[in-house]
């Protein structure tokens, strides 16, 4: 039977968690052994076992069929919740440090894919987009350190960056969104917001593709 109860109490839990999600995770890493390069994947049974702990404990989670995990990497979200309607948690995070020309350097952003403009309708579609929640975790991990330096949990939205054209940051070449920087404060503050974003970067987008191909085609002719 599914779970009865709402996403805005199961919503206000996770964020009244944060502290508690950050101290386990300290926990882990003093505990257990992890890489750099693959600390990211590494963790996130880490953080899906402290919210089923979480969850169970408030009773939002009563037995394995009031949450999903994410087979794959591919799967979106890492962690859903089985509320009115579903609750969509998904992990992501973040090194300050750089491995550059074998020297550890701070960096600003880590770049990761904050899911492809094509794909950001279906997944609101199917949880509301205001019942999508990203973990980022910011960590540094280099020669001397291995620790988590700040925990934030918040809307998807509020993570996502711009670019130097006032659209949300993205790679052209697959669309793949890109985060605002470890230090910065949220640029997309409502929902409202991202989805006038949303609508105006694929447009932009479809129109520098569009405009790259007609110049190929143009070259290839003028030779012939």
């Amino acid at each position: 039977m599914k779970n009865k109860r709402s996403a805005l109490g199961a919503i206000k839990i996770l964020i009244d968690s944060r502290n508690t999600i950050f101290k386990e995770l300290e926990k882990v890493i003093k505990d257990n052994s992890f890489y750099y390069r693959t600390f990211g994947v590494d963790i996130e049974n880490y953080i899906s076992d402290i919210l089923v702990k979480i969850f169970t404990r408030r009773s939002f989670i009563k037995s394995k069929k009031d949450y999903v995990l994410a087979p794959d990497k591919n799967y979106f979200p890492d962690f859903e919740l089985k509320t009115l309607p579903p609750l969509a948690i998904e992990y992501k995070s973040g090194n300050k440090s750089k491995l550059s020309k074998g020297k550890w350097v701070e960096c600003r952003n880590s770049n990761n894919d904050m899911g492809t403009l094509n794909m950001w309708s279906k997944k609101i579609k199917k949880f509301g987009g205001e019942n999508i929640y990203y973990i980022f975790i910011v960590y540094k991990f280099d020669n001397q350190n291995k620790k988590i330096i700040d925990l934030q949990i918040d809307p998807f939205y509020k993570f996502i960056g711009l670019n130097k054209d006032g659209l949300l940051k993205y790679r052209e070449k697959d669309g793949n969104l890109r985060p605002r920087d470890f230090d910065g404060k949220p640029i997309i503050l409502s929902f409202r917001d991202f989805e006038q974003l949303l609508d105006k970067t694929a447009i932009y987008r479809s129109k520098r593709i569009i405009k790259k191909h007609q110049a190929i085609l143009k070259s290839f002719r003028s030779k012939k």
